[in-house]
């Protein structure tokens, strides 16, 4: 399993140590630590390929490269790993209460990052729990939606409280909406080979494609997409296959 840094986590770490808060952020920052590695625990148990996990300004995120099989179980198990560590530190301090002094942070860390990650927007644990639960568009505009919603209340909260975390949280939440849940066109030329229409997005669904021609611009649906690269070369020009289904294809 690799280890990456995102650029920005240096920058976020230095603007915590700035502001005095680097003791809360490596609390909170453990406790994502424990929720990644059980994801990718779990994935690697699973049979995942190519796993890494990334520290960025925000925490944590475990990728792979390829697919992963299991999905809900790995989903699932970062926000049990940070729900059972707390029961198990709150019973700890229920035995002894001179530990929850202690624990008291790491404690509320873990509750927070589990009860986060459980919300149904995308991409926390929740939404996509959701989406692979239920394959349908409703569940993508619901989780998109609810994506904006905790982006927008974090950002909000944040600059109300003057809280850096929530901040950070939101920005990524809304780089999210933009970059994922609204649905963007693969922009294409018309000399271009077909195959370079079919071009998917993070769930594997194909995106719309936008044809760049001399003179006008060629929106063309999923279903269109499949219809031109069932029916033609892949080596085909964009241009080439589109002159000769001219008279079925619709353009806009």
């Amino acid at each position: 399993m690799k280890l990456r840094v995102h650029p920005l986590f240096f920058l976020s770490l230095f603007a915590y140590v700035l502001l005095g808060g680097i003791g809360r952020y490596a609390v909170a920052f453990l406790a994502v630590a424990v929720h990644e590695l059980s994801h990718a625990f779990v994935a690697r148990f699973a049979g995942a390929k190519g796993l890494a996990v990334t520290l960025t300004p925000y925490g944590a995120m475990m990728t792979s490269s390829g697919e992963i099989p299991h999905l809900g179980a790995v989903l699932v198990a970062g926000p049990l790993s940070n729900l059972a560590l707390a029961s198990a530190l709150l019973s700890a301090c229920w035995i002894v209460p001179e530990l929850y002094g202690t624990f008291k942070g790491f404690l509320r860390a873990n509750v927070m990052i589990a009860t986060v990650n459980l919300l149904p927007a995308y991409p926390l644990d929740g939404g996509r729990l959701l989406r692979v639960l239920f394959h349908g568009k409703w569940a993508r505009i619901f989780t998109s939606f609810c994506t904006l919603a905790v982006a927008v209340g974090a950002g909000v909260a944040g600059a109300i409280l003057s809280n850096l975390s929530l901040l950070l949280f939101g920005a990524f939440m809304l780089s999210y909406f933009f970059a994922f849940c609204v649905k963007r066109a693969n922009r294409c030329k018309e000399s271009d080979p077909l195959f370079t229409l079919a071009k998917p997005d993070e769930e594997g669904a194909l995106r719309p494609a936008l044809v760049l021609g001399e003179d006008k611009r060629r929106r063309l649906t999923p279903r269109e997409i499949t219809a031109l690269c069932l029916t033609y070369s892949r080596e085909c020009s964009i241009k080439e296959a589109l002159a000769k289904e001219e008279s079925t294809l619709g353009y806009k």
